[in-house]
């Protein structure tokens, strides 16, 4: 394979660790995989077919875009889609694309491209690779942020080219436990809380769909479809980096989350819709509190009288709302910020008071109203001023100030 085995290789599950080296890349001789007819009947296939007209509203005769790394996951996806496509139900036409980071050794990741476009070739589907590369510097410090970005904002422009109404992705039942483990540490609302969507937008106002059809199932789910496939996969030694995460809940929390209750991936992946539906009535309910902002050439304004009215839940998704909308990015709206700014709002207290919450954006809030605007729009801070802090974001109190 070229590859070094600890760190991203061929995975191959009739051959053994110690010959894996020395078998090819892409024709790797298969002691008599199951019949195509019975694969159709496999249980991440069902689960596939399920999500995808279930859940991920696709439609047949529509063009996919399979994104797809070379690991176990998507090429499960890919493979399950491929058997899905040319049946009478589906007539899906599908195109394979490859992103390129460049972040690990160039051997090991151009072993997964070259990998990935054999694949391909070998199931007669078009091959698209977009080479990209993540900003870590400055603001962009958190590198599978930038590259997620990156990742998304190519795998559009592929859909985009191809004529394509959505991107399919291989995340699963496992990744939605661990990122919902992941948001629960952080300390989510219940829009965090409603983990992965099956569908989404893959850019604002962009026609362009991400789908997630395999949420129901588990990453044994699709070893297991690969085995009975005799189908080869590639590994990447990063996913396995306990610094990370994501990495460290995969290995020491979810092994004993499985023996506690087996199938915790699919009840996981059950409430965050079950959160997901509240977190729509939550949207519906801000949308009509939405009508009590009103924008002028100071900014947005909310009369506090109207804020004490909202119930918790609506007015921390109207000022995030507001907040995102005038700029602020959605990395420093923190829940903190947002219950801080909502204490204020609520409580009985005069005076005026500030909130600095990034990129010029500042929520002013005087006796009678809370208002978003930017740095300079009102006078700025006199005489008697308190300063407190409110986790990397500036705060004051202009003392006998009237609003």
């Amino acid at each position: 394979a070229g590859t070094s085995l600890n760190r991203c290789s061929v995975h191959n599950p009739f051959v053994p660790p110690c010959l894996s080296a020395f078998v090819p890349l892409l024709s790797v001789p298969f002691p008599m995989p199951a019949p195509a007819t019975s694969l159709h009947y496999h249980p991440l296939v069902r689960a596939v077919a399920r999500g995808l007209r279930q859940r991920c509203g696709v439609e047949a005769g529509q063009e996919v875009v399979v994104a797809c790394s070379g690991g176990a996951d998507s090429v499960a996806l890919l493979r399950a889609m491929h058997l899905l496509a040319p049946r009478r139900r589906w007539r899906l036409g599908l195109t394979v694309a490859h992103v390129q980071h460049h972040l690990r050794p160039d051997g090991e990741a151009e072993g997964d491209a070259t990998f990935v476009e054999g694949l391909a070739n070998q199931l007669d589907l078009p091959f698209k690779r977009a080479d990209v590369t993540c900003d870590v510097t400055s603001r962009h410090r958190n590198v599978e942020a930038a590259a997620r970005r990156q990742r998304y904002r190519a795998l559009w422009g592929i859909a985009d080219a191809s004529g394509a109404g959505c991107v399919a992705t291989g995340h699963h039942g496992d990744d939605q436990l661990e990122t919902l483990l992941m948001r629960l540490l952080r300390g989510a609302s219940v829009h965090g809380l409603s983990g992965m969507a099956w569908r989404r937008p893959l850019r604002r106002s962009s026609g362009i769909a991400l789908i997630r059809p395999m949420l129901r199932v588990d990453h044994d789910a699709a070893v297991d479809l690969l085995h009975a496939m005799g189908q080869p996969w590639r590994e990447d030694g990063t996913n396995t980096d306990v610094l990370r995460t994501r990495a460290r809940l995969r290995r020491d929390v979810l092994p004993t989350l499985r023996d506690l209750r087996g199938d915790v991936a699919g009840r996981a992946t059950a409430m965050c819709d079950h959160l997901r539906d509240v977190a729509e009535l939550v949207e519906s309910a801000t949308d009509d509190a939405a009508s009590l902002l009103v924008a002028n050439a100071h900014g947005v304004t909310l009369p506090r009288d109207e804020a004490r009215r909202l119930s918790l839940v609506v007015l921390s998704r109207l000022i995030h709302r507001t907040l995102l909308e005038a700029g602020v990015p959605g990395s420093q709206v923190s829940q903190r910020l947002i219950r801080a700014i909502v204490d204020m709002a609520r409580d009985e207290r005069g005076g005026r008071r500030e909130v600095s919450c990034g990129r010029g954006v500042v929520v002013v809030v005087t006796r009678d109203v809370v208002r978003v605007t930017k740095e300079g729009t009102e006078a700025r801070e006199g005489k008697g001023t308190e300063a407190w802090g409110c986790e990397g974001t500036k705060a004051r109190r202009h003392l006998g100030t009237k609003g």
